[in-house]
C-alpha cells in the first residue's frame, strides 16, 4: 500500500506522488537504499542528522538495478526507543505482512518468506521458535564448548602454518569458525563447507558486482543450496543423528510433524544467518582490535576479564545486521510521523547502537561500558535465537588467537560487501607480526 500523504507534500524527481513528512530528503541526499551506500561504511552522519531531527522519516525508493522499478518508499527509525518500540509490537508492527527485508516480495517469494521463522508473528513465530528453544538454549554452551575449542585451534594452527606475508583473515578465521561449527550443529560434512561460503555470499551479496550481482545468480545459489538442503533432511529422516536437524524434523507442532519446506527453509537461515553474521562479528572485531589500540591492551591485560565487554562492544558499533522490516498492520503514529497500514518500516540497528540519549561518548570504543543496551542481536520477539552460540564462538575464537598471534594486525581496511541488510568484509589482509 502506498503511503499516505500529511497535509505538508512534496515531490521528488524519483517519486512522482506526494511524499509523506518528514522526509529523509529533507535533511540528507544519502541513500539509505543503495547496497553500494554500505559497501563505503555506515553513513553515521546521515544517521545523526535524523535522530536529531526526523527519527522517522520517510525515505525515496530508487530501484537498485538498471532498469528495475521503483519502490512504494519507506519509513526510517533511527532512535534506540523507536527501534525498541516497534520491534516489541508485533501486532502492530508484523514480520509476516512484507517479510523482513526493506525489499518488496510477493506471490511466491512471499508465501516462502512467511515460512521462515523471521517472517512469521506470534502464534505461529512462538510455536515454531519453541521447536528450536532447547537445542540453542543454556546447554548448548556446555555442549559444544569443547568441539569449538578444537576448532579453534585447528584454525590458529592453520594460520600459523602459512607462509610470512599478508593473509586473508576473513579467509582464515572468519569464515572457519562459523562454518565448522554449522556443519557439526546440523550434521553435515565439514568438506563441504566452502560451497556454504560461496552460497551465501551470492545470495547476501546479490547486489554486488564482485559475487555475480545478478537475481540469476541469486536464484542459483539458493536452489543449489536448497537442494543439498533436502538431501541432507531425507537423510537424517532415514538415518537419525545427534543434531539439529534430526530434531527438527522429529518435532511436532500442534501434534503435527514439521512439514518439509519448514525445514528446509529453516536450513537456509541457520546457514545464512548463522554464518554471515558470525563471520562479520569477528572481522569485526579484528577491526576494533587494529583501530583502538588502548582498549587492546586492557583486553590483553586480562582475556579472561575483559573478553565479555571486548564482544558487546564490537557487536554494538560493528553490527552485523544493519536493517530489519516491518509492515505496519494498522494506522499508528510513531515518532511524530503518521503511519499507514501497509507502510514498510525499516529499523536501522547501526544508528540505534550509537544514540545519544542512550550511549555517553558512543563513538567511543570502551569494553569497559556498563550497561551496553545495544541491539545488535534485535530485541523482542526476533531477538536473536544464536546469539548464544555467536558469543560462545567469538569468546573461544578470540582467546585462541590473541593468545598465539598477540601481534596480529590489520594491513590495510576491509573490501566491504554491496549490502543493506547484512554487513560484511569479502576480505581483510592482517599480518601476523
Amino acid at each position: 500500500m502506498r503511503p499516505v500523504a500529511s497535509a505538508c507534500r512534496c515531490r521528488s524527481r524519483y517519486y512522482a506522488e506526494p511524499v509523506p513528512r518528514p522526509a529523509v530528503a529533507d535533511h540528507t541526499d544519502v541513500d539509505l537504499f543503495d547496497p553500494a551506500t554500505f559497501a563505503r561504511g555506515v553513513p553515521h552522519d546521515a544517521f545523526a542528522t535524523l535522530r536529531r531531527d526526523a527519527p522517522v522519516a520517510f525515505h525515496l525508493e530508487k530501484p537498485k538495478r538498471a532498469g528495475g522499478r521503483q519502490g512504494p518508499g519507506f519509513w526510517c527509525v533511527t532512535t534506540h526507543r523507536h527501534v525498541h518500540e516497534v520491534s516489541r509490537r508485533p501486532d502492530v508492527y508484523s514480520s509476516f505482512l512484507g517479510g523482513f527485508t526493506a525489499s518488496d516480495i510477493s506471490g511466491a517469494v512471499l508465501d516462502e518468506t512467511r515460512m521462515n521463522l523471521m517472517g512469521m508473528d506470534p502464534p505461529d513465530h512462538t510455536a515454531f521458535r519453541a521447536v528450536l528453544r532447547e537445542p540453542f538454549g543454556p546447554r548448548i554452551a556446555r555442549d559444544l564448548t569443547p568441539t569449538i575449542e578444537r576448532f579453534a585451534v585447528g584454525i590458529v594452527d592453520r594460520l600459523l602454518a602459512q607462509p610470512e606475508g599478508e593473509l586473508d583473515f576473513v579467509d582464515h578465521v572468519a569464515k572457519e569458525m562459523p562454518l565448522l561449527v554449522l556443519a557439526d550443529l546440523l550434521g553435515i560434512g565439514a568438506e563441504d563447507r566452502q560451497l556454504f561460503f560461496d552460497w551465501s555470499n551470492r545470495i547476501i551479496g546479490n547486489h554486488d558486482p564482485d559475487l555475480g550481482g545478478s537475481v540469476q545468480d541469486f536464484l542459483a545459489a539458493k536452489d543449489e543450496l536448497f537442494a543439498y538442503g533436502r538431501r541432507v533432511i531425507a537423510q537424517k529422516r532415514a538415518e537419525p543423528g545427534n543434531d539439529l536437524i534430526t530434531s527438527v524434523v522429529r518435532a511436532r507442532i500442534d501434534g503435527e510433524p514439521i512439514d518439509e519446506q519448514r525445514v528446509v527453509i529453516l536450513w537456509f537461515l541457520l546457514l545464512i544467518a548463522g554464518n554471515e553474521t558470525t563471520r562479520s562479528s569477528l572481522t569485526g572485531a579484528m577491526e576494533m582490535l587494529s583501530t583502538h589500540r588502548e582498549q587492546r591492551a586492557l583486553l590483553m591485560s586480562d582475556l579472561d576479564a575483559h573478553l565479555p565487554g571486548f564482544i558487546e562492544e564490537t557487536l554494538r558499533l560493528t553490527n552485523p545486521v544493519l536493517h530489519f522490516r516491518r509492515t505496519a498492520a494498522v494506522d499508528v503514529e510513531l515518532g511524530g510521523a503518521r503511519i499507514s497500514a501497509g507502510d514498510k518500516l525499516v529499523l536501522w540497528y547501526p544508528s540505534a547502537n550509537v544514540d545519544e540519549n542512550v550511549f555517553d561518548r558512543p563513538f567511543e570504543f570502551d569494553l569497559r561500558r556498563e550497561p551496553n543496551q545495544h541491539l545488535a542481536f534485535g530485541i523482542g520477539t526476533h531477538f536473536c535465537l544464536g546469539a548464544r552460540l555467536a558469543r560462545l564462538q567469538m569468546r573461544i575464537m578470540l582467546k585462541e588467537l590473541l593468545t598465539r598471534c598477540p601481534a596480529i594486525e590489520v594491513a590495510r581496511p576491509a573490501r566491504r560487501i554491496h549490502s543493506n541488510f547484512l554487513s560484511g568484509a569479502l576480505e581483510l589482509p592482517v599480518v601476523l607480526s
